[in-house]
């Protein structure tokens, strides 16, 4: 975990990249909730059109009474004069474009709630069961996250489970379809595109998303890899299903990216052998600084298992 002089210095980091714009309640929820903590946020990251924006926004101030994130960036919410449209929102406001994991990790500091549901403003919210979902994420060995079922524009089910695989050296995860049977929860490795029901304490205990690492494919990966390690699961289930009406498929840019190493350090670096963490350099990624500051001093005493044995037994149902 990271020390509270270094998560305040990242804090402090990150906000300096956006302002918040606090919808009108939020003096009145702060005071409340000294007393009484709100269950659920929701937080839209914008990643559409003007029209679907507004759209967007309309349909969740009508239809869920949660605490509303709009995160975008300040020259549309100035344009669009969206405080006067939409008082009841907050907005999370970033100077210039930056990962999925900075948006996710500015959600995570700025809404006050249990837990907080990713989704984005090019998507529509088909179903939310959130009984069953708290049900789930009141159990004592809860998930970390809960991902979606997710839909194209013509209804078909995307694959969106990930299984661990290497091909070499490289991290290649399998892509599989999720059942869609109600009652069906299915472990997934990470989060596509960051969307889903975080616990937000948990989120933050695990450390967040890795802004260092650049691409969103390694930087969600890095994060759900890292759950699994720490002892922690990602589940998949059709209790929230969202579409995406302009796309047919979704597809994952798996290039490298800047912090590429970071990831292979975190996930490959140490074997567990005979019950004990052993470090071993997963050539040729390797981040120096990060394997003997962090692997090699925190990490290996906090892991449960190893990427190895998560591959091995990994079950996938179809």
């Amino acid at each position: 975990m990271l020390s509270s002089d270094l998560r305040i210095q990242a804090l402090l980091n990150t906000m300096s990249d956006y302002k918040v714009i606090h919808r009108k309640q939020d003096l009145e929820m702060k005071i409340s909730s000294l007393y009484h903590q709100e269950q659920l946020a929701i937080g839209l990251i914008d990643s559409s059109r003007k029209e679907d924006l507004t759209s967007s926004l309309d349909w969740y101030v009508e239809n869920m009474n949660f605490c509303l994130h709009l995160i975008t960036s300040q020259d549309r919410f100035e344009e669009m004069d969206l405080q006067e449209k939409y008082p009841d929102v907050t907005f999370i406001l970033f100077k210039t474009p930056q990962t999925t994991g900075d948006y996710i990790n500015a959600l995570s500091d700025e809404c006050y709630t249990t837990y907080f549901l990713v989704l984005r403003t090019d998507t529509i919210l088909i179903e939310y069961q959130g009984s069953e979902l708290m049900r789930v994420m009141g159990e004592k060995n809860h998930p970390a996250l809960i991902t979606p079922v997710m839909l194209s524009k013509e209804l078909e089910v995307i694959p969106t489970l990930r299984a661990p695989h290497l091909s070499g050296k490289e991290f290649d995860p399998l892509s599989f379809t999720p059942i869609v049977s109600e009652a069906t929860f299915q472990e997934n490795l990470y989060p596509l595109m960051g969307l889903g029901l975080y616990d937000r304490a948990l989120f933050q205990r695990l450390r967040v998303y890795d802004t260092q690492i650049t691409g969103e494919f390694f930087q969600m990966a890095d994060f759900g890899v890292r759950c699994y390690l720490l002892g922690y699961n990602i589940l998949a289930t059709r209790n929230i299903v969202i579409q995406f009406p302009q796309k047919m498929s979704l597809l994952e840019d798996r290039s490298s990216c800047i912090g590429i190493e970071r990831f292979y350090t975190k996930a490959m670096s140490i074997r567990r052998i005979a019950g004990k963490n052993m470090v071993e350099k997963w050539k040729p990624y390797v981040d120096k600084a990060l394997l003997n500051d962090e692997v090699k001093k925190k990490q290996i005493i906090l892991q449960k298992t190893d990427f190895f044995t998560l591959m091995d037994n990994w079950k996938v149902k179809e």
